[in-house]
């Protein structure tokens, strides 16, 4: 499983912006955030196909 990098921030960030540097560089942080956004982005769509139609409909599309 790949690491995240090591990140020489400059001491004048917070904590948290430090974090999501370090964060930023690891392979599996990101991914996951794709796979997360994917996810609900697709519920969106869809919710929102649902409501403008019969929900048979859409499964027989």
């Amino acid at each position: 499983m790949p690491q995240a990098k090591t990140i020489n921030s400059s001491s004048n960030l917070s904590p948290r912006l430090q974090e999501l540097q370090q964060k930023i560089h690891d392979d599996s942080y990101i991914n996951n955030a794709i796979d997360r956004i994917a996810v609900i982005m697709s519920r969106h769509i869809v919710d929102s196909h649902n409501q403008s139609c019969n929900s048979q409909d859409f499964l027989m599309q």
